[in-house]
């Protein structure tokens, strides 16, 4: 077993400990969707990190107590998986994002959102998920740019936590 695979199972278990430990059963279920996903276009530790880092809101919902900020997380690794999936084409980045997406829908569903909460989520979460797989396709393939549409992505959930 080569030593990146060794530190990208480590990861994604520690990632999952903590998505665990800290937000329960909804917000591992969408990291693990998004490990998967990960793992199908090859597990990588850039891969591992871009998805670690919507640890933020994990951490700003243990700070605040703020259940909402589920959907920026959610969406945060929905752009991870668009991100580090899209040299694989356009339509592997679609079915990543939308894969992500639907988990974190799927959970709402399970917590009894109204119809009115999930459309509005389900709405903004598919022009996420498209404006992050527009921008993974116009933009070069930069760790910067990566970071800029992941950030963007859960800024703009964030922001739609408004409607």
């Amino acid at each position: 077993m080569s030593p990146s695979l060794v530190v990208f199972l480590v990861g994604e278990v520690a990632l999952l400990l903590v998505a665990q430990a800290v937000g329960g059963a909804p917000w591992t279920l969408v990291a693990l969707v998004t490990l998967v996903t990960l793992s199908l276009s090859g597990p990588d530790v850039e891969s591992l990190a871009c998805a670690a880092s919507a640890l933020i809101w994990l951490g700003a919902f243990h700070a605040t107590g703020d259940r909402e900020l589920f959907f920026p997380y959610s969406m945060h690794l929905a752009a991870a998986a668009i991100c580090r999936t899209g040299g694989r084409g356009a339509t592997a980045a679609i079915v990543a994002g939308a894969t992500v997406a639907a988990a974190f829908l799927g959970v709402r569903v399970w917590q009894q959102a109204s119809a009115q909460v999930l459309a509005v989520e389900c709405g903004v979460a598919a022009a996420i998920v498209g404006g992050a797989v527009l921008l993974r396709g116009r933009l070069p393939r930069t760790r910067a740019n990566q970071a800029a549409i992941i950030a963007a992505a859960a800024v703009a959930a964030y922001a739609g936590l408004a409607l």
